[in-house]
């Protein structure tokens, strides 16, 4: 049942152009089971909900992590949880509540029930949301004003179909309204859950299974409060076609989000569990910014291959290899040429290493002006040293714009990619060979230390992006 799926969400350091660093949190919080709704309450404290399954049962329960030299210590049991049921979903209100999940063992019936910072055994039901064989889950509340409302999850009638965000409105003796559905800005068809009002930018953050995603859930955003909101928007920078879930902020810059996408540890197949990854601005968005002409001095750039590389001993054109594998490839010779060539100075390092981190973060900065409207278009000249016959060399140069082409398709899980198919970023390709290459480098096969290891034939085997135009 869609129910006991959403609950346990399916069981069974990368840097995007916001400047947006995504790390796993390590193995004292991420296991074989699924890791859920971390909520980090102050500099030290968080709490999560483990999942997991124990001889066909499912179990979930609360758990606490402190923050010490570095990083979080080992999980630890908590009292919100119950030898009666399956607890999960926790969250922390402003006026001293703390809400989560009460669950059956075979998690189809979920209420929401909240202890109070002076109840000393026990907890509340919240009988304004009470409705036979309705499931609620995933509370969250926040201030908007004087007005104290609970954002919580739920398949009751009167929704748009699935699992709808609804919300109740707390009044001054914390009494709860009546249930109100979040409008069709927020919901669909499909399931929507998880939300998260960031009070830092008046957004809900919430996850959507709409087929207009990226695949399985993705994190929406949308401004507003209660039932008025503007269109929700699809968060690209973070969102896989995998699933990302329960996204809180703890701060400004700073949350977390659980996710069965690459990286996530595994149980007995691939993509199986979910995991807490943390997320950080590196940057504020307005640091981010580039204008055309910040982003132009990036270039021309210079991006190095080794010899005959990619693809070497063919005549054609295109490759499917990645200039990040020739790079490394190439930088993985490093003491090979040393051996070769006494004056290579800091070539891997100060040429080659900067030269394609260069190229990252002008990627970074296009990707950022291309989301904002900018078309772009982008030269690129290929070239090789002489040490083949010219129609070799051609076909060369070719394969290495070609491998550089493969890498912006693939840049950040492909972020580039569909403003490549929709010509918004626009690559023109200039294949010189060895047309344009120096007299100075040697073309003979059997003196590898001249034709291939000396340093004039190192910068002739290369490609060449000569300059990026932007149009607003």
């Amino acid at each position: 049942m869609i129910r006991n799926i959403i609950f346990i969400l399916f069981l069974p350091v990368f840097v995007y152009s916001q400047q947006l660093a995504i790390k796993r949190l390590p193995d004292n919080i991420n296991t074989n089971n699924a890791e859920i709704n971390f909520v980090q309450i102050n500099d030290s404290t968080a709490y999560f909900t483990v999942v997991s399954e124990i001889e066909g049962n499912i179990e979930s329960n609360i758990y606490t992590s402190t923050f010490k030299h570095g990083d979080w210590s080992k999980k630890k049991y908590t009292k919100y949880n119950s030898d009666i049921f399956n607890t999960g979903n926790i969250s922390f209100s402003e006026e001293g509540r703390t809400f989560f999940n009460i669950c059956n063992n075979e998690m189809e019936d979920c209420k929401i029930v909240y202890l109070s910072s002076n109840t000393k055994e026990g907890f509340y039901e919240i009988s304004a949301l009470f409705s036979e064989e309705v499931f609620n889950t995933q509370a969250f509340t926040i201030r908007h004003g004087i007005q104290t409302v609970m954002y919580f999850v739920s398949d009751r009638k009167g929704g748009f179909g699935g699992l709808d965000i609804w919300l109740s409105i707390i009044d001054s003796n914390g009494n709860f309204g009546i249930p109100i559905n979040a409008g069709d800005k927020i919901n669909s068809s499909a399931d929507e859950i998880t939300p998260f009002y960031n009070k830092h930018d008046g957004m809900m953050y919430f996850s959507s299974n709409k087929i207009s995603g990226s695949g399985g859930f993705d994190v929406y955003k949308a401004k507003g409060k209660l039932n008025l909101w503007k269109e929700a928007i699809n968060w690209q920078y973070l969102n896989t076609e995998n699933d990302e879930l329960y996204l809180t902020f703890y701060d400004k810059n700073n949350g977390y989000f659980s996710s069965n996408r690459k990286g996530a540890k595994l149980s007995s197949s691939e993509y199986c569990c979910n995991d807490i990854f943390s997320f950080s601005y590196l940057k504020s968005t307005s640091d981010t910014i580039k204008t055309i002409s910040e982003i132009q001095n990036y270039f021309p750039l210079s991006l190095y291959f080794h010899n005959d590389e990619p693809d070497p001993g063919t005549l054609n054109s295109v490759t499917k290899k990645t200039y990040k594998e020739a790079y490394i490839s190439y930088f993985m010779m490093k003491s090979n040429y040393i051996k070769q060539n006494s004056n290579l100075n800091n070539f891997f390092e100060e040429i080659l290493q900067k030269n394609f981190n260069t190229l990252n973060r002008a990627l970074n900065s296009m990707f950022f002006e291309l989301s904002r409207g900018a078309d772009i278009e982008i030269q690129i000249r290929g070239y090789t040293s002489p040490l083949h016959t010219p129609e070799y060399n051609q076909n060369l140069s070719q394969r290495r714009i070609s491998s550089l082409i493969n890498y912006l398709m693939q840049f950040r899980n492909g972020l580039l990619a569909e403003y490549i198919y929709s010509k918004k970023l626009i690559i023109s390709q200039l294949p010189f060979g060895e047309s344009v290459s120096s007299e100075k480098v040697s073309d003979d096969a059997n003196n590898k230390k001249k034709s291939v290891y000396s340093t004039e034939a190192m910068m002739e085997r290369k490609i060449n992006i000569v300059n990026i135009i932007l149009q607003e």
